[in-house]
């Protein structure tokens, strides 16, 4: 009996040590990621060195560094691409000359916000003649009440070091699983290095770590300790890798447009809410900034995952408020002159599901399809624009 009760509390204690050290770890890992103001400005620097991928954590909120990298991008570029992470695949290259772009798009930023960037930019960045600017439908976007957001990009001033959230906050995320996958991760990489301590000291301590080269031979530096060496964040264009997310399998594709077209997800509430309806107040806004434009504004509906606003078409109630967005915005675009693709059955510019990361995120590679098929076919449109 004793015996057993020895075991009994080795074991508790072993297993309790275990705990408490993934949690000293996890929030050192946490508190070296914080005071993103300053790896913000770290990460922009860097990259306006030497043209890398990187980024400054956390990855869910992108504004900071987006603004320091689009203000130091101004005098080399004329066209800026607006939007939320699902514009994040459009690359400066899909653009012919003499358009010369920067990818804006920040993770969570809905056309509210967007609306109030490009009067921004229109106001005071005058050599910014071209804008891209998405509206899309499955997030709700185009259909939300209210009035657009001002926005603010010039240049940041480096502040003082955030506190950070609460500190049981903290030891829930330490101990959170992803959190936990990660530290492993970070230990085996650490077990694997020849300098051991050294890599000890660069991942808990330290800013940054090295340089390293993504496959492409990109130079690419982590400013975060989630996804080291993965070549994970943006490029000097702004456009996004997704490096740390999985591709969709064509095995997948059936069960995700199944969850998608179901009453309760979000894509389906966003046609049901609003009746397929687009804001009023969003296009008024939206035509002042066609008409105060020095040179052309482009809009597009962003590529969704094959098949998925097919099936939305076949369904009773969907497709009439799909039809019903299309038909209003085809009008409105009509009205004052401006073109907008709608890549949403990305199928018809020959996206394939390992194109995505989710039903509503594209990489570039199936952006690069749809904006190669609209300056072929219909870059001179007005109205939308969507292959046969």
């Amino acid at each position: 009996m004793e015996k057993h009760r020895l075991y009994v509390t080795l074991l508790g204690f072993m297993l309790g040590f275990s705990l408490l050290a993934i949690l000293l770890m996890n929030l050192q890992l946490e508190k070296n990621d914080l005071g993103g103001n300053r790896k913000a400005f770290l990460a922009s620097g860097w990259q306006q060195k030497t043209q890398g991928v990187t980024y400054s954590p956390p990855l869910s909120s992108t504004r900071l560094f987006k603004t320091l990298r689009l203000n130091d991008r101004l005098h080399a570029i004329n066209t800026v691409i607006f939007g939320s992470s699902t514009a994040m695949g459009v690359r400066a290259d899909m653009f012919p000359p003499p358009m010369k772009a920067y990818n804006f798009a920040q993770t969570g930023n809905p056309l509210l916000s967007v609306i109030g960037e490009a009067e921004y930019v229109e106001e005071h960045d005058p050599q910014i003649v071209n804008l891209v600017i998405p509206l899309d439908w499955s997030l709700d976007f185009i259909y939300m009440k209210g009035n657009p957001v001002p926005a603010d990009l010039s240049e940041p001033e480096p502040q003082k070091e955030e506190k950070g959230p609460p500190f049981l906050s903290r030891v829930k995320d330490a101990m959170s699983l992803p959190r936990i996958r990660n530290l492993s991760i970070v230990l085996l990489d650490i077990m694997k290095s020849k300098q051991k301590w050294d890599a000890a000291r660069t991942i808990f301590f330290e800013p940054s770590g090295s340089d390293y080269r993504c496959p492409d031979g990109t130079v690419a530096r982590d400013y975060d300790t989630m996804y080291r060496g993965t070549c994970t964040g943006f490029r000097y264009d702004g456009s996004a890798t997704f490096a740390n997310l999985e591709r969709v399998q064509s095995s997948e594709v059936p069960s995700l447009i199944l969850g998608s077209t179901i009453p309760s997800s979000k894509y389906s509430e966003a046609l049901q809410d609003s009746k397929g309806m687009p804001s009023p107040v969003m296009l008024a806004a939206l035509s002042k900034i066609v008409r105060k434009a020095k040179g052309r504004v482009i809009f597009f509906m962003p590529p969704l995952l094959p098949g998925m606003e097919k099936k939305f078409t076949e369904m009773p109630g969907y497709s009439e408020d799909l039809m019903r967005t299309k038909s209003a915005l085809d009008e409105w675009a009509k009205k004052e002159k401006v073109v907008i693709i709608d890549a949403g059955q990305s199928e018809k510019y020959g996206c394939v599901p390992s194109e995505f990361v989710d039903q509503h995120h594209a990489l570039y590679t199936c952006y690069e399809k749809i904006f190669s098929k609209f300056w072929k076919e219909g870059g001179k449109r007005e109205g939308i624009y969507a292959p046969r």
